[in-house]
């Protein structure tokens, strides 16, 4: 018969012993104690399934790839230092900061930088707008840096753009993710035609096509180091609400001038030469803008020798001590994060919290449910977006502070993707974020405890089992 056949017998052998050894690799390798554990039953229990995914997605390196970059950031940090030495000189001093803009200074370096603007943009007709004067105005160079580009009608329109700046003089770098941005070889090919510098993130390098991890989550906009946008838009038709599947789509951006804008450029300097092996040609002179903005510009990715992102996430959340206030699309935190929010519950903070109706990843909106439902039993308030797809990453600290990028609250923003925030302390700035969320709560329907409390059986199965590999996705 099929089933005792040698080969058949020799195929299950192999798929267990493979399963076994991913396992101890998982062990070994795994961002958390939960990611090692999830891995491991799955690999033991189910090595047919779970062993070409471990091969997919479960390695935290791939040929080095996370020592690489430290090497390369550590080479272009150094061709950097007289910017970044400018900067520090014109940071604040630390005697003068509240105690959470000390602990980011701590992680990050340029820290906080005064005398800069900033300008909230809600939704992708305003941003796109923005985004598209400011390009108009260019006099000398344009870099343009997403992790999606869809060559679509919105794309080609940001294309046109591109492509007649380059052709009347002015410098243009496009950097996408090869695995966020699926774009035809002949859209780049005109690109390229038209005098711009294109090229992938290299997510993929020295593991071939079947690497999915540490992509490059950054979108970054930057106008003759005068001007800078960072947020969680991308470029497509979806972010304007075209997308069948999704519809309208809510998500924020911010528009920033002033030092801020030279920090932004030093983390696509680095992005640019790991992907391009070159160095970045750019105005760095330092300008102070028209604003009273203390802004932090946060990067975070695998190279890191600290946990950045999380550890940053985690200094704000602490330092709440009235309000936290928190939109993002993905909430799938590890367990560090979410004890922290919960003790600022516990200590009586107003934390709330914006979260999607639908999503686009529904193992992802599964396995947030266990974690909602911590939430609720610990007095946080949480809602739920009703009017759109809600994509904003957005934080606000008391009447102190309000953060927003690219990052999610989820395992792969935390420790593996490469991100970028703004963290910034200005009454204008704090006050608008708390005006544009008390609007997104109009949108919102607050979820009861008792919808929860009283979850059907099998949606309680489906829930905690899609958490099981919740820290893998």
């Amino acid at each position: 018969m099929f089933q005792s056949s040698p080969i058949f017998s020799f195929t299950i052998l192999i798929f267990y012993l493979l399963g076994f050894l991913c396992a101890a690799l998982a062990i070994l390798r795994s961002r958390t104690p939960q990611g090692a554990t999830a891995w491991v039953v799955g690999l033991v229990t189910m090595p047919f399934f779970t062993v070409p995914l471990f091969i997919i997605f479960g390695r935290s390196k791939f040929l080095g790839y996370a020592h690489r970059r430290k090497i390369q950031d550590k080479k272009i940090s150094r061709k950097l230092c007289a910017m970044q030495n400018a900067l520090i000189a014109d940071e604040i001093a630390p005697t003068e900061i509240h105690p959470l803009m000390h602990s980011l200074v701590m992680l990050c370096r340029p820290g906080f930088t005064s005398h800069n603007k900033v300008k909230v943009l809600i939704d992708a007709k305003k941003v796109y707008a923005a985004m598209i004067y400011d390009l108009e105005n260019a006099q000398k160079y344009i870099i343009f840096q997403f992790y999606i580009f869809r060559p679509d009608a919105v794309g080609k329109m940001f294309a046109e753009i591109l492509m007649r700046k380059a052709r009347q003089g002015i410098k243009v770098n496009f950097l996408y993710d090869e695995i966020g941005s699926e774009i035809p070889a002949q859209f780049i090919k005109d690109l390229r035609s038209a005098g711009i510098n294109v090229c992938h993130f290299n997510s993929l390098r020295g593991k071939g096509r079947f690497q999915v991890n540490f992509r490059n989550h950054r979108k970054i906009l930057i106008v003759d180091g005068q001007t800078a946008f960072i947020g969680g838009l991308n470029i497509g038709d979806d972010y304007l609400g075209h997308s069948p599947k999704l519809g309208p789509w809510r998500d924020t951006h911010v528009r920033i001038e002033g030092p801020s804008v030279i920090a932004t450029q030093m983390i696509h300097a680095k992005d640019w030469h790991w992907s391009q092996q070159e160095d970045l040609v750019a105005d760095w002179r330092i300008q102070p803008a028209l604003g009273d903005a203390n802004i932090l510009v946060l990067p975070s990715g695998p190279a890191d020798e600290k946990k950045i992102c999380l550890l940053a996430h985690i200094a704000m959340v602490n330092s709440a001590q009235k309000r936290l206030w928190i939109a993002n699309p993905y909430f799938i935190p590890p367990e560090s994060l979410l004890d922290a929010i919960l003790l600022a519950a516990l200590r009586g903070v107003d934390v709330r919290f914006i979260l999607p109706s639908y999503s686009d990843t529904w193992i992802v909106m599964l396995a947030s449910e266990v974690y909602i439902s911590r939430l609720l039993d610990h007095g946080v308030k949480v809602f739920r977006y009703k009017t759109a797809f809600m994509h904003q990453k957005v934080i606000l600290v008391d009447n102190l502070f309000a953060a927003i990028g690219s990052a999610n609250l989820d395992f792969r923003s935390m420790f593996i993707n490469f991100e970028i925030t703004i963290i910034g302390q200005e009454i204008k700035f704090v006050h608008d974020v708390e005006a544009m969320l008390l609007d997104d709560f109009k949108q919102c329907k607050e979820i009861p405890w008792d919808e929860y409390k009283n979850m059907s059986l099998f949606k309680k199965i489906s829930t905690r089992a899609a958490n099981l590999v919740a820290p893998v996705l």
